[in-house]
């Protein structure tokens, strides 16, 4: 016999049990004996047992009657029924009640050393497969991917620790709901369908970028592998394996924003370099010009817009400039109140004769960020002066923060409510983009700069609020810094 197997046999015959003990014992079996189902029940360690020979007809009952208190108590055994041939329909079903085997009376040597063979060869592979899924786990929880696998409903069967640290998504939330729906942005929902598609009907599928959507709405970029497994806990799956490239895509892109800005930055200084003596020499003309038209107010009036258009060209030079530069951070520790209170109180002259009021929502919250308080003033100085020109008297600008986790780290999000008109659809998809503006006058880089300083800063912005409600700007901002 290739293992050794602790046997239990429950039968009231002495010959019946001595036999099956000396067949047992010569193939290096422990056995132990019961003459009743009341006897076996004395044992109290029910773990140890590979197998049950368990007689039809005890003088305690029928087979079938203990069988649920055996799988019960002995789920890893195997229970084979001792019967004659006269009891062979009564053993078939028991069969049907759990049994795992049975064997005809009188014992026959070589069927039973084939029976208990077959037992042990089930319980190898039971194992086998046991350490191999265990392998299996054991090796997808340490690795650094995301990982699911997949049924051909696209229902998640299994959702891996890292998978829950990179998205935020518990377990619980994940397994049993669609992949494509919970995990992956609309925009990339039909591509993912038909890989998944691809992948069940055999295709192996590697390099597939895609954004996966976290817990607190914000979303990082992976690139996916996935495989079929004909198996996987009684059916068919895919399994995707997920590495996060979100920082490799943001550096890229860094990269790729560095170079457009560099050479926007190049070109607008020439620019404004070679505009500047021609603006210069255009002024000293209007100042000539504004003396020969002293007696005429018409001609003054005309001066005066020409030389306004002169000094909002000059601005606009030096705005696209600004944005354009590098954003260089020095970052110290600072409580975002004083931030948004001293950007507040910087445009006291733009709110003088105007009923304009600031009220803070911050329900106890730690306001403090290692941050470059400059920056951030110019942040909240862009969002007042966009609410104070789209609110009409009286103005009420709300500014709430909370505790909130930016891809796993802590976070503040801060959202700046405004009592205004609100933001259509489009604005909200448009409001920072360069040069996109509603107002009759400005360059529209406000919030584009906006959008440059908190990203600089590890952050996110975003804009909302439907029409005739107000608009709202909301940031999440780490609290720790980004190195």
């Amino acid at each position: 016999m290739p293992e050794s197997l602790v046997v239990l046999v429950i039968d009231d015959d002495a010959d019946t049990c001595s036999n099956l003990q000396d067949i047992l014992e010569m193939d290096h079996c422990q056995v132990e004996v019961a003459g009743s189902f009341a006897e076996a029940l004395r044992s109290r360690d029910w773990s140890r047992y590979a197998a049950i020979l368990l007689d039809r007809r005890l003088p305690d009952g029928l087979a079938e009657d203990f069988l649920p208190i055996l799988r019960e108590r002995a789920p890893q055994a195997s229970i084979l029924m001792v019967t004659g041939f006269a009891d062979l329909n009564g053993a078939i079903t028991a069969l049907r009640h759990g049994a795992s085997d049975y064997i005809l009376k009188p014992i026959n040597p070589d069927a039973l050393r084939a029976t208990i063979a077959r037992l042990i060869e089930r319980r190898r592979l039971t194992r086998a497969k046991e350490q191999s899924e265990a392998a299996f786990r054991t090796l997808v929880h340490a690795a650094p991917c995301l990982i699911l696998i997949v049924r051909p409903d696209y229902t998640v069967c299994y959702f891996s620790k890292f998978a829950e640290e990179m998205t935020s998504f518990a377990e619980a939330d994940v397994l049993g709901h669609n992949c494509v729906i919970r995990l992956i942005p609309e925009e990339h929902r039909a591509t993912a369908l038909a890989t998944l598609d691809e992948v069940f009907a055999g295709q192996i599928v590697r390099g597939i970028e895609s954004r996966v959507l976290c817990a607190d709405g914000s979303s990082r970029w992976t690139l996916w592998n996935a495989i079929r497994l004909p198996e996987y806990e009684g059916g068919p799956a895919v399994l995707v394996v997920g590495q996060d490239i979100t920082g490799m895509k943001q550096a890229q892109e860094r990269t790729l924003q560095a170079e457009r800005l560099a050479a926007i930055g190049q070109m607008v200084t020439g620019l404004a370099h070679e505009s500047g003596n021609a603006l210069a020499r255009s002024q000293a003309c209007l100042e000539m010009v504004r003396l020969e038209v002293a007696d005429r107010p018409e001609a003054l009036s005309l001066i005066d817009r020409l030389q306004k258009a002169q000094d909002h060209l000059q601005r606009l030079y030096e705005e696209v400039r600004n944005y354009a530069a590098p954003v260089v951070l020095e970052r110290k520790e600072y409580s975002l109140d004083r931030i948004w209170q001293q950007a507040w109180a910087n445009l006291s002259v733009h709110r003088q004769g105007r009923q304009a009021d600031l009220f803070e929502d911050l329900d106890g919250t730690d306001l403090t960020c290692r941050v470059d308080a400059f920056r951030l003033e110019q942040v909240f100085r862009n969002i007042f002066e966009n609410a104070l020109s789209a609110c009409s008297d009286p103005v009420e600008i709300v500014v709430r923060c909370r505790p909130a986790r930016l891809q796993g780290q802590p976070a503040l999000r801060i959202e700046v409510r405004d009592n205004g008109p609100g933001l259509t659809p489009e604005q909200a998809r448009r409001i920072f983009e360069p040069f996109y503006t509603t107002k009759t006058k400005g360059t529209g880089l406000g919030m584009a700069i906006c959008q440059r300083i908190v990203e600089a800063h590890g952050g996110q912005i975003s804009a909302g609020g439907e029409a005739n409600t107000g608009a709202v700007i909301r940031i999440l901002l780490p609290t720790e810094g980004v190195v």
